[in-house]
Formats: C-alpha cells, structure tokens, sequence
C-alpha cells in the first residue's frame, strides 16, 4: 500500500527546477527534533532512508520504498525507545549499518539490503564521551570497517570487524596526535584518507594510512590558517585516485563559498591548493554547510548539490569536474520561497549508473501538522546534455486545483488538461476511499466514499494518474 505522505507528490508552493522531479514527502512522522537523513539506492533500483527524529521525537526511523515513493518496508523505529540522535550509516556489503547515541552510549543496528528485515537490533556498542559524537566510517576490501570516533576533543582511529551476533572486533585502534575533535575518511583500494582538523587553527590537515594501519603520509596541513572549516568536508576519488576535498569555508575577507582542494594519492603533494567553486550571490543563492559531492560513474564529473544556508528556502545543484571546473553553473534544484515558513537542510544523496541524481533533505509542512519531513527529489542526467546545448526542454506537467479548502459541501476540481481521467481520494492512513470522474478537465465531488456515504471529517488527498496531488480538509 502506497503511504499517505508519499502520495503527496506535488508539495504546495515548490517549484522544481528543469531536469527535476516533483518532491515527494516519503515518511508520515515528522522528524522535527532531528533534521538528519541518509538514503541509499541498492541494486534493484530501491531506496533505503534512515532518518532521525522519527515521530517528532529522538529516535531512528528506518523505510524502504520505490523512486514512486511505493512503500517496500514500512517505516519502522530501529532504535531502542530512548534518547537516540546523531546518527551516521554506512553500507557495507548487502547491509545497512546505522550508528547512534543513546544519551552517551553508542548503539549500532542493521537492516538487510535485500528485503529491509532486521540483521541485528539496536545493540550496545561502547560509551565514550565525545565533542564530535558521530560515528565515521568507511568499508575495505576485506570486509572491514575503518573509523574515525572522539574521546572528548580527541580522534581516534579504527579498524572493525564485523562480527555477527557478537558486535565488532577492533583490530587495531588508536589516537591521532595532533588533530582535533572532528575528522572524515575514505579508504579507496588499500588506501586509507584521512582528513582532521588542527587543534589550534580548527583547519584541515591530511593523513594516509594502508589497510593494516601503517602510516603511508604523516600528518600534513593544508589550508589557509584563516578559512573557517567545518569539521566534516566531504571526499571523493578522481579519475587518477587522488583525493578531492570539498568544503564550505568562509573567511575573514571573503563571503562564504565552496573550495575544493586535490592531493596526490601517493606523495600529498596538494594539486589543487583551494580552489573556489561557486561563491555566495545573495539574495539569489547562498552555500551552507548541508551540501554533498557525488561521482557520475564512468566519467570525470561531479554533482555538487547544497541546501541554501542564508533563506533556508532553496536546493541548489551544479556539474563539475575533477578538477574544479563549473560544466553546468549553479541553478535551483527546488524552490520554496512561496511558502511561509520554510525550513529546508539536511541533505543527502546518491548517483545510479546513467548519472541520475536522488537526494533526500528535510523541509517544513504546513498540513496536515507543521513538521519537517524527509522529502525526496531526483534529476533526470539526460536534461543535462539539453541544457548545455541552450535548449532547456521542460515537460508539461499537468496541474490540480480544487474550488475550496477546507471542503464544506461539494468542491470542484480542475486539472488544467481537456483530458478525461479518473482522480483518486485517498485518506491519511494511504488508503484509497473514494474517486472522481474528470471530464474536460473538470468535476465536482460531493466528499461521498465508494458507497455514497459522506466521508468523516479529516485530511485527504487527491491524486492525478500523472502523479500529481492536492492535500484538503474535509468538514462535517
């Protein structure tokens, strides 16, 4: 059954940008406490989001569904039912693993990729106070994880390895002198990139270790002394396996703008020393520190996509390459600015073997309850080839109108086409309880279900085969 919230697949007031998808709203609790999401997109084309907040309160919510937004696996607590935040996951293998604080303690639970069941429940992991409380991961080759955590301001370095039914085995682990709270790494073939923060300065400094934790580059800074960095850059590997990094950094004398830096894979030398990507252009765009970098398989290019930091009303994307370089400039992905409020951060996403791109962000609902909710979106690559040719083609998307909210009696409902086609009603629980006949674009409904018999008072939805929807109260 097709949830409710993932029905409403055109929110009020958001314009999607050419190539863009309609967002869809893919859990029915908000997750107002905590904004932080992550998705990924397995094999058979399915998307797995893990999200915080669940319920409107601390806990982890987990759900898998269709890019439709066709429920797969419900969304279901995979937390224990206490204070559980500051969430991280990784994919390892056919898993999921999601990590977490249950007030200090640190939890773990894993969902299988192949159908979302239950491999492990929310299992005590280890408790240690931290400043930077997330857990940073990145798998190997050899079924291993490698890890970054805090002991208070320090970052200490891991190797776990699974062990079913029992947690993990560390096999080695260690505290990385002269770095602070904070830290990200990338293991790519039998490297491991680390990058910390200076204790001093809070800016960026480099270290690379081999799969069995000897040191291969000692710990090197840079960056500018004087950027302001945010202690969670996000990595890549280009085409020649050296490492990009990619910040949102503002300084002294300079608004706030994305850099990317690229150092050698072998030797640290720094290729690319700080190079300015796109800078802040108020009131039309501003960067934030909500942003991800993803690959576009078997090319050199890169998205850059970032929710907007200043107005908290937009989504931001862009194409670039290995090296820096703008293909396709900045343009709104998705455009809130008609809604009052609006909150949109937390962003996450994913790229498929032909370049499309699906992000995950949260963002305020007015109706049926004020709330963030994750909200889905993806982009259509192939728009990009029209694009660069100056010959943006936008399809058609029809519209849905109805003549009164809240409905009293009867409503008209428009769908801007002279197409003849049959509406759907469905109610908050995502069941399907009545429908409307179009005719030339128009119909009148008097709120009665399949058997004549007025419908109870509440939220509904109706929706268009296309794909389209309209949210409503219905009066008694």
């Amino acid at each position: 059954m097709i949830g409710f919230c993932a029905l409403l697949l055109t929110c009020l007031g958001v314009t999607p940008g050419p190539g863009w998808s309609n967002p869809i709203l893919v859990t029915d609790s908000a997750n107002t406490q905590r904004r932080i999401q992550f998705i990924h997109r397995d094999s058979q084309g399915r998307f797995h989001l893990v999200w915080e907040g669940m319920n409107d309160e601390a806990r982890i919510g987990y759900k898998m569904f269709l890019l439709n937004g066709t429920t797969i696996y419900p969304e279901t607590m995979i937390s224990s039912d206490n204070h559980s935040t500051m969430m991280s996951k990784i994919v390892m293998g056919d898993s999921l693993m999601a990590f977490w604080r249950d007030y200090d303690p640190i939890y773990y639970a894993i969902r299988s990729l192949e159908d979302g069941s239950e491999i492990t429940p929310a299992t005590y992991l280890f408790t240690t106070l931290t400043t930077r409380k997330y857990i940073r991961t990145s798998p190997d080759s050899l079924g291993r994880l490698h890890v970054l955590f805090n002991r208070g301001a320090d970052v200490y370095y891991a190797v776990w390895t699974p062990a079913p039914g029992s947690g993990f085995i560390t096999e080695y682990e260690w505290k990385i002198e002269g770095a602070s709270a904070g830290g990200v790494l990338l293991v790519d073939g039998n490297r491991v990139h680390v990058v910390v923060q200076d204790p001093y300065y809070h800016t960026y400094e480099y270290l690379q270790y081999d799969l069995e934790g000897n040191t291969i580059i000692p710990l090197l800074d840079f960056t500018d002394d004087e950027l302001n960095c945010n202690r969670f850059p996000e990595l890549n590997i280009d085409s020649s396996g050296n490492l990009m990094v990619v910040e949102s950094v503002s300084g002294a004398s300079q608004e706030g703008r994305f850099v990317l830096w690229k150092i050698h894979r072998t030797t640290g030398e720094i290729l690319v020393d700080e190079k300015t990507i796109v800078t802040v252009e108020l009131p039309e765009m501003c960067t934030s520190d909500s942003f991800i970098l993803r690959h576009l398989p078997g090319t050199e290019e890169f998205y850059l996509c970032w929710t907007d930091g200043y107005f908290e009303h937009k989504v931001f994307n862009l194409l670039m390459d290995e090296d820096g370089n703008v293909l396709v400039d900045w343009h709104v992905a998705y455009d809130y600015s008609d809604e009052d409020p609006e909150d949109v951060k937390a962003i996450d996403g994913v790229v498929d073997e032909d370049g499309n791109l699906y992000i995950v962000y949260s963002q305020v609902e007015m109706e049926p309850v004020l709330g963030g909710y994750p909200t889905f979106g993806w982009f259509n690559h192939d728009s990009v080839g029209v694009q660069q040719q100056e010959a943006v083609v936008i399809e058609q998307t029809p519209s849905l109108t109805i003549s009164s909210n809240p409905v009293s009696g009867s409503v008209t409902v428009y769908t801007g086409t002279n197409t003849s086609q049959t509406l759907r009603v469905f109610d908050l629980y995502g069941r399907e309880v009545s429908s409307i006949a179009v005719t030339d674009g128009t119909a009148v409904w008097n709120g009665d279900d399949f058997s004549g018999k007025r419908l109870p008072a509440g939220i509904y939805a109706i929706v268009g085969d296309p794909g389209i929807s309209q949210r409503f109260s219905l009066l008694n």
